[in-house]
């Protein structure tokens, strides 16, 4: 202890020191060498002793506005026991002012027993001019929203810590506030996404003018905070197929807690609650904007999206990318008077046909094929080989799609009827035949085509093997599928080779922060979908000028945690886009495949509802 005491002398030295050279103009910096906690014990400690600092000196030398104490965090740390040492022995005495506890913020007092002299500092500042909102407490419920934990999850923490959490009001009126902020942002960030995105249109067609009304593509999707389509909450995104960034969102909800308290206070007095529900439909408070069923959101969601697309970018929707799984194209379809919106499908869907047809056509066939044999089993039609022909069909549309976003009718052709044709080799060159000239004749040409027996023709070498292809009777009993999956008008809703992918990963983010197996309030799903829109945009930094207007702003140590995470996805979404490691996925869901197909041959039925 007299160590530690002979270092507050060296401090307290120190700073009389540093308060003389500041008087003669020259400043030094004591932050590394001394903690605050040092610094408010050598001014309480010489107080007494009728040394009266200049208060605001200290401040500007250690940023004591800024310094919290918890002493129930602190305990298990040396400085703690430091502390009650140098408060016994000066006679000084520290207590929280119970009354002026707010959440997460304490007010603590320093008195002095031997001059009576006290110090009192909160331990969070005040963060508005008007009213009371403390900066620990924002903080609080900020990360709650982000990180998806809710109330619930702060006031778990808070008891886990030993400490005093805030009350439900408190935490909603902070929620109202941060939504708010995050609200005002999103819609600027989503006003500069249509600038972008003027731009990239404008330079492609420079004969346009930069006010004209423009064409443009999005990828539409919705998603439901609930699984089962009894959803009371949903939110569609559209996102530009030429940009990737999103253009405009909406969140529908069918409740409002408000009315679900208030009906339940009336108890039946139906007139009394319609009384109330008018105040509170007038104040624009209500969170219910959508009264159909919650599969017909997605729909209801479209309709509102197209209908402002003018209004707020100056710019007609006219492709639709979807997946077809609800009625929101038809809905949209004859929105704007002078322009039809064209739908354009989601080449990721349209692959997925591929392997839905040959699953129901291997249900549907029963009992054994001409040559004798089932339709499933060793060297026939198995899901590994469904797969296979899943991911051939796929590459025939991608490998001949067209980038540009107003390609000439000349272009689509030629497009469509390489589509077809390489379709069609699909199937030739998979089933096998007693003439393999027959069976490749539609397969690419070359030393650099994908199949191995036109490269061997070229090269003279012998490298192609037919194991792995179906029996002869195969080639029939497959075509129809094929043939439906040519379709001339599937296939040009595909020729710009679009997908919903950016559509499927908005919708996780959105669920990041509002989990689906947990009851969300629509704020809070407002909340999630105007927060996943900003960082989908600028990932984990663009929190930092969220928490500026906030009035919390980030210091070293949030920056540099923002932009490690930043630099953490980017790296790995780097390695899975590259080459080498989709083949290593590829590969793996094909040997689990087999594994599992193998597992199953050996142990028979095990598992088939209401069957046992």
């Amino acid at each position: 202890m007299k160590k530690v005491r002979n270092r507050f002398d060296r401090f307290y030295q120190t700073f009389i020191l540093c308060f003389k050279l500041r008087n003669k103009g020259i400043s030094l910096d004591l932050k590394p060498f001394f903690s605050d906690f040092e610094v408010l014990m050598c001014v309480s400690v010489h107080k007494c002793r009728q040394f009266y600092f200049h208060m605001d000196f200290v401040s500007e030398l250690w940023h004591l506005s800024d310094f919290t104490l918890d002493l129930n965090y602190k305990k298990s740390s040396a400085s703690y026991y430091i502390f009650l040492f140098f408060l016994s022995s000066a006679n000084i005495i520290l207590q929280e002012n119970e009354s002026g506890r707010a959440g997460l913020k304490s007010d603590l007092t320093i008195t002095c027993c031997a001059c009576d002299e006290s110090i009192s500092f909160q331990t969070s500042a005040n963060i508005t001019k008007r009213g009371k909102s403390f900066d620990v407490n924002k903080r609080a419920v900020y990360h709650s929203l982000e990180s998806g934990t809710g109330y619930e999850g702060l006031a778990s923490f808070c008891g886990i810590m030993n400490m005093p959490c805030m009350s439900t009001s408190a935490y909603q009126k902070q929620v109202d506030s941060i939504l708010e902020v995050v609200e005002d942002y999103t819609k600027e960030e989503l006003t500069q996404a249509g600038q972008r995105l003027r731009k990239i249109v404008l330079d492609e067609n420079p004969d346009l003018d930069k006010d004209d009304t423009l064409d443009v593509a999005v990828s539409f999707d919705g998603t439901w905070a609930k699984r089962g389509f009894t959803s009371l909450t949903g939110v569609v995104f559209a996102i530009s197929v030429d940009s990737g960034e999103v253009l405009d969102y909406t969140v529908l909800s069918k409740a409002c807690q408000k009315c679900s308290l208030k009906q339940s206070q009336c108890e039946g007095d139906d007139e009394r609650f319609q009384e109330w529900r008018r105040e509170h439909l007038a104040s624009g408070e209500c969170d219910i904007n959508f009264n159909g069923s919650s599969p017909a959101m997605e729909a209801e969601g479209a309709s509102i999206l197209w209908r402002r697309s003018i209004e707020l970018h100056n710019m007609r929707y006219k492709w639709m990318v979807s997946d077809g799984d609800s009625k929101a194209f038809n809905t949209v379809e004859n929105v704007y008077d002078e322009c039809k919106v064209i739908k354009l499908d989601c080449v990721g869907h349209v692959q997925k046909r591929m392997g839905k047809h040959l699953l129901n056509l291997k249900a549907r066939t029963k009992g054994k094929l001409e040559d004798g044999k089932p339709i499933g089993g060793h060297g026939t039609l198995t899901e590994t080989k469904i797969k296979k022909l899943q991911k051939y069909y796929g590459l025939a549309i991608r490998q001949n799609t067209i980038k540009k976003s107003n390609p000439t009718d000349r272009e689509v052709d030629v497009s469509i009827y390489t589509m077809k044709k390489n379709i069609i080799a699909i199937l030739n060159h998979s089933v096998k035949t007693q003439d393999p000239a027959k069976q490749h004749r539609f397969c690419p040409l070359g030393e650099t085509s994908w199949c191995k027996w036109q490269q061997d023709v070229t090269t003279g070498t012998k490298t192609y093997k037919d194991d792995d292809c179906l029996p002869e009777v195969f080639l029939e009993l497959l075509r129809p599928t094929f043939m439906t999956l040519i379709d001339t008008k599937l296939l040009e809703r595909c020729i710009r080779g679009t997908t919903q992918n950016p559509n499927e990963c908005i919708n996780g983010t959105v669920w990041v922060r509002c989990p689906k197996h947990k009851h969300h309030g629509a704020k809070v799903v407002r909340y999630a979908a105007a927060s996943a829109i900003c960082h989908f945009h600028k990932g984990a930094e663009c929190r930092n000028e969220i928490m500026d207007k906030l009035s919390i702003p980030g210091g070293s140590h949030t920056t540099h945690s923002f932009r490690l995470k930043n630099n953490k996805r980017l790296r790995k979404a780097n390695a899975q886009a590259t080459a080498m490691e989709k083949k290593r996925r590829q590969g793996l869901q094909l040997v689990q495949t087999r594994r599992e197909e193998a597992l199953l041959e050996i142990d028979g039925p095990s598992y088939d509802p209401g069957g046992f």
